[in-house]
């Protein structure tokens, strides 16, 4: 049986959340570096890249290389049961997962493993001109503010700013980021492209967004979005967006 043990439970509920919002089922691969999980939604529109090292769990218990098939919306409902300071504890065999939320008490639940095969994907490669580093209460607010307006997100990148646009049919919104302003982390502008994606992706990561330490955009024209959220330990979640091409 395999053991994981992470401190911070309410760290991968929001994770859980967003992933939740792309796929329905996925497999987690567990080999001697770490935890990865790779997949694309059903619509080819965004792809959910994530790792965790190894070193970033308290307990990491794989013997050898293992896959765990889980059902997201049977597992965030487990999840969403997190408090503050909880721990989360994970064992599985190949029938069950079992998960454990321990801090004030300790609730233990038990969930079969279902039978998915493992599809191995590889990583997009994509040229990007645009780079912008932020931090996640930063990316957040900008998407809820977009939200208001308009069904898509244009992203405009100058030498020294970019810039967050949504029209909709009586409103719109803009957002002018700039290291100057303090608003942005990082920004590297190799070309200064424009691209539009739908902003209901962009709203799916809202929720992992809310507990990593920073995001990072990158883009270029007419080319997929990548959005790198960084989590304490060295953990990575990454989503790539296809483009709306006019």
């Amino acid at each position: 049986m395999a053991k994981l043990q992470f401190m911070n439970a309410r760290l991968w509920r929001f994770m859980i959340e967003s992933i939740e919002k792309v796929i329905a089922e996925g497999v987690f691969v567990l080999d001697k570096n770490g935890l990865k999980l790779r997949a694309i939604d059903p619509s080819k529109i965004m792809m959910v890249d994530l790792y965790y090292p190894k070193e970033a769990f308290s307990t990491y218990n794989i013997e050898e290389e293992a896959t765990l098939a889980v059902n997201f919306e049977d597992i965030i409902r487990i999840f969403r049961r997190a408090l503050k300071n909880d721990t989360l504890e994970l064992d599985f065999n190949d029938s069950h997962i079992y998960i454990s939320l321990q801090g004030k008490g300790i609730r233990n639940f038990k969930l079969p493993q279902i039978q998915l095969p493992y599809e191995k994907l590889p990583e997009p490669k994509v040229g990007f001109t645009v780079h912008a580093k932020m931090m996640s209460s930063i990316f957040s607010d900008i998407i809820r503010d977009i939200e208001l307006t308009g069904s898509s997100v244009t992203f405009t990148a100058k030498q020294d700013k970019l810039y967050l646009s949504s029209l909709g049919d009586i409103e719109e919104a803009e957002v002018e980021l700039s290291t100057e302003k303090q608003n942005l982390i990082e920004l590297d502008v190799e070309s200064e492209d424009s691209t539009s994606y739908s902003v209901i992706y962009l709203s799916n990561m809202v929720k992992a967004a809310k507990v990593a330490e920073s995001v990072t955009i990158h883009y270029s024209e007419d080319a997929p979005l990548k959005a790198d959220l960084e989590y304490i330990g060295g953990g990575r979640l990454t989503f790539y967006v296809s483009p709306l091409i006019t």
